[in-house]
């Protein structure tokens, strides 16, 4: 009897033990939620809630920058900062640099350009000269590997030229050591320019089997796109593959083909960028592969590199005694993003569906 009595307190004791165990973990179980929810807004939750960046940039409404506009809303979060994004909806490169201009009056913590040609570099040098930090994404106003960017802290995108090496190398790879292509891009463009370097070098000096038939300027829009296959397709019958080197190249390519009644699979067709057609088109088997930037990437690093800048932590590494004075920049002169292969094999995590949908009042698209 006494046993018995012993082990019945024993097990109340036990399980007066785990009832204040309970009660006790809730509070640090709430806390863990509550630092888990902070953790995944990011470390810089303490910092100047009055900064403003801004993302100045031509084309603002074009497909390609979809995903842009993902990573800065992302960064705004991120970061808890306010982005702006200003500039022309269409391609007017004068029109960018006449809205960098307006914004440098705003004073903002930071600036984003695209560098398609050399409209902005004035501003961005008098901006960099009034402690303005300024990061330059996409483009370089002159490419070429390690050139840097005057006016700007650094650049950050793709090698233009080795992307267009990876185009031809990815085409050899896909339709064989033999063929005649067609290319088509956006010509005058600094970034498209490079790239049709390193696709014309990389066939020379790797596939001698390829032969360039001829080129078409598509103007990075779509309807010009189509007319510019059409032409391509039209002028030389013993083209075996196409390819395409601005965010437009894949519709109009695709496009032209079914207005002609051409099957899907008749040419090799690699392209570059991932508009939601471009996507598409590879799932329906009218295009091969694609070639893509860590678009969204790019901008969420480049608020970062600004961020930093600004709390001081990159503009004080210990390069010299006092980088400012020695005329030192601390920061990566280029930051260069290698392309991603989008195919049929992994086309459905490319998808707008696909992608996380970020909403915030911290950034204006």
């Amino acid at each position: 009897m006494k046993r018995n009595i012993m082990i019945g307190i024993a097990v109340a004791l036990l399980l007066a033990l785990v009832a204040i165990t309970l009660i006790a973990c809730a509070p640090a179980a709430e806390e863990a939620a509550a630092d888990d929810a902070t953790a995944m807004k990011g470390v810089y939750q303490d910092l100047d809630p009055d900064r403003e960046y801004y993302l100045v940039s031509s084309h603002q409404a074009h497909p390609y920058f979809l995903d842009s506009h993902i990573g800065l809303r992302y960064a705004a979060e991120y970061f808890n900062v306010k982005i702006i994004a200003g500039g022309p909806d269409a391609w007017d490169t004068a029109a960018q640099a006449q809205a960098l201009e307006q914004t440098l009056a705003k004073n903002p913590a930071g600036i984003i350009i695209r560098g398609y040609d050399a409209s902005s570099v004035d501003a961005s040098v008098r901006a960099m000269e009034a402690g303005i930090p300024i990061v330059c994404t996409e483009a370089k106003p002159v490419e070429g590997r390690g050139a840097t960017v005057e006016g700007a802290l650094t650049f950050i995108g793709l090698d233009n030229y080795q992307c267009g090496a990876d185009t031809s190398k990815e085409l050899v790879a896909r339709a064989g050591d033999t063929g005649v292509v067609g290319v088509q891009g956006n010509w005058g463009a600094s970034n498209t320019d490079a790239k049709l370097a390193g696709l014309e070098d990389w066939l020379a000096d790797n596939a001698p089997g390829w032969t360039i038939c001829g080129y078409a300027d598509d103007k990075a829009n779509t309807a010009d796109s189509i007319t510019a296959a059409k032409s391509l397709i039209n002028t030389y019958p013993e083209m075996t593959a196409i390819m395409g080197i601005d965010s437009s190249s894949g519709p109009g390519i695709a496009g032209a083909m079914q207005e002609l009644g051409i099957e899907a699979g008749t040419y090799s067709v690699v392209v570059h960028d991932r508009e939601p057609a471009t996507l598409e088109l590879i799932a329906s088997g009218y295009i091969d592969a694609t070639l893509i930037n860590k678009t969204a990437g790019q901008e969420v690093v480049a608020i970062l590199v600004m961020e930093d800048w600004n709390n001081g932590g990159l503009k004080n590494m210990p390069i010299s005694s006092d980088n400012a004075a020695a005329g030192i920049n601390p920061v990566p002169d280029n930051m260069y993003n290698s392309a991603v292969v989008i195919d049929k094999d992994n086309v459905m995590y490319f998808t707008q569906e696909a992608m996380p949908d970020i909403t915030t009042d911290l950034y204006n698209r």
